[in-house]
């Protein structure tokens, strides 16, 4: 029993508004990542921690939207609508916005939803260049493209796994006649 004025942590991480809000970490990381790497030692530290700890986080979250009564697709787009949203802004300014008209700070905003992860996708992304070390805006899109798809991924997984382990560990329930 919870004496009068505690608070139950687990009440608020379950609280559908604060999972909701919590899908703003990816755009902090990503910022924390960005600023963190202009500071020597610690930043190539964080430039390795940081993508691994956002993943794990992001796991931990499809695993706490799977105790709602959302189901995989409701919880899987309402837990990656700022990562869906960031990709329309990126594509409205980096496709639709020549230049001169291009905003700087939607521009920014719209990329730092995969930034924290860019340790994965980065690589990755160079296959898609004709030339070898080069990194044009194919590059950026395929890292936004791939980061947006790894996040739905892992999101999903954690929220299987959440399911999964609600039941007891099995995946396929069999009724009985």
């Amino acid at each position: 029993m919870l004496a009068a004025g505690t608070c139950n942590l687990k009440g608020i991480i379950m609280n559908k508004k604060v999972l909701v809000l919590l899908t703003l970490v990816p755009i902090l990381t990503g910022y924390l990542l960005n600023i963190s790497i202009l500071i020597p030692g610690l930043g190539t530290l964080l430039f390795y921690l940081i993508p691994c700890a956002t993943l794990i986080f992001w796991f931990y979250l499809g695993n706490r939207y799977s105790r709602t009564n959302w189901n995989i697709l409701q919880a899987t787009v309402l837990g990656n609508c700022i990562g869906f949203i960031s990709f329309l802004l990126y594509l409205w300014q980096f496709y639709f916005r020549n230049d001169e008209n291009r905003s700087l700070f939607i521009s920014g905003i719209s990329q730092l939803f995969v930034s924290g992860i860019s340790l994965f996708t980065a690589k990755f992304a160079q296959l898609f260049e004709s030339q070898v070390n080069t990194i044009t805006q194919t590059s950026y899109t395929t890292m936004q493209i791939l980061g947006l798809l790894l996040m739905v991924i892992i999101f999903m997984i954690g929220y299987v796994f959440g399911k999964v382990k609600a039941r007891g560990g099995n995946i396929v329930e069999v009724n009985s006649f």
